[in-house]
């Protein structure tokens, strides 16, 4: 890896181009505004990320190093552009999508609520689930920069693509059709607060609620939160970082061990419907198929050009 911008950063940096572009499109079009002052620093750190990656890619230091910190820049802010463009997605006012999907649910045999009370009745169990759920993201970072530091760029670039590909189609699918989970339907129609802990708060779940009914406020990149329901992200996380791991010797059993922990927690603290997990099943799946064809592709076309220079 002897030059500054791969292939596959190529692909990652087409698709953070196109959700910029959408995002300065769209968003004049709408009552949204954005704080930017609470974005210059965020901004600045992901820039300083990258620029490490650079200078440690073009001074040839460590390629583990360069393709770590690079990616993950560029990672962070489509994550930024992604989550913007997921609040303007608001101002189209589609119905929630919830009670349908609470149906489903219910055809299945599935019991909500008795499932969200069996996993919290042991005290133990109910905070190792909680923090799993709050360790997504987390894990998903450090599964960037293990395979990065250990040079494993193929892995890599399959999951950090795989990626930005399933943002793209579970935002645009929520956009389309959105839904907040189970949890905060519950909570619409006046359940109390459990008595014991969820990682989503009866006061986030009905502000969400009041987002989907209201206008939305000048954002503020503290106070972005997750919105999406169905298709669930943590799931496609959770599957994606089992992926990009499976090839770490001890780090992808460790995953598997953990987001198993993450399964379980996803319809209690994430307050979601099961349904809602078998969606992200699905986008994950197809994410990963597209990353791969993806970047076969361009691993041919590179392999022809070369032998027509040759």
């Amino acid at each position: 890896m002897n030059r500054l911008v791969t292939p596959s950063d190529r692909w990652r940096l087409t698709l953070l181009g196109c959700c910029s572009v959408l995002l300065l499109v769209f968003q004049p079009l709408t009552s949204v505004t954005v704080a930017p002052a609470t974005f210059v620093l965020p901004i600045l750190l992901i820039v300083f990320v990258g620029a490490v990656g650079l200078i440690y890619r073009g001074l040839g230091r460590d390629e583990g190093v360069g393709a770590a910190c690079f990616t993950l820049s560029q990672l962070l802010l489509f994550s930024n552009c992604a989550a913007l463009l997921n609040y303007i997605g608001l101002t189209l006012h589609r119905p929630l999508n919830d009670e349908f999907l609470a149906q489903a649910d219910r055809a299945l045999g599935i019991d909500w609520w008795a499932y969200v009370v069996w996993l919290k009745s042991d005290p133990f169990f109910a905070h190792a689930t909680s923090l799993a759920y709050a360790s997504s993201l987390f894990q998903f970072v450090v599964a960037i920069l293990l395979l990065g530091f250990t040079k494993r760029f193929e892995h890599l670039d399959q999951l950090t693509l795989a990626f930005m590909i399933a943002a793209i189609v579970s935002i645009g699918t929520w956009c389309l059709f959105p839904s907040f989970g189970a949890l905060p339907l519950r909570y619409a129609h006046g359940m109390a607060q459990p008595s014991f802990f969820l990682a989503m708060s009866k006061q986030e779940a009905l502000g969400l609620l009041a987002l989907h009914s209201g206008s939305v406020p000048p954002l503020r990149f503290n106070d972005l939160t997750g919105l999406i329901g169905c298709p669930s992200f943590h799931t496609v996380m959770a599957i994606l970082t089992v992926y990009g791991l499976r090839c770490v010797p001890w780090a992808g059993p460790l995953a598997a061990v953990v987001s198993v922990l993450v399964f379980l927690s996803i319809p209690a603290d994430g307050g979601h419907h099961f349904v809602d997990m078998a969606a992200g099943v699905v986008v994950a799946a197809a994410s990963i198929r597209l990353a791969n064809l993806a970047l076969r592709q361009r691993a041919e076309r590179q392999v022809v050009a070369q032998e027509a220079l040759a």
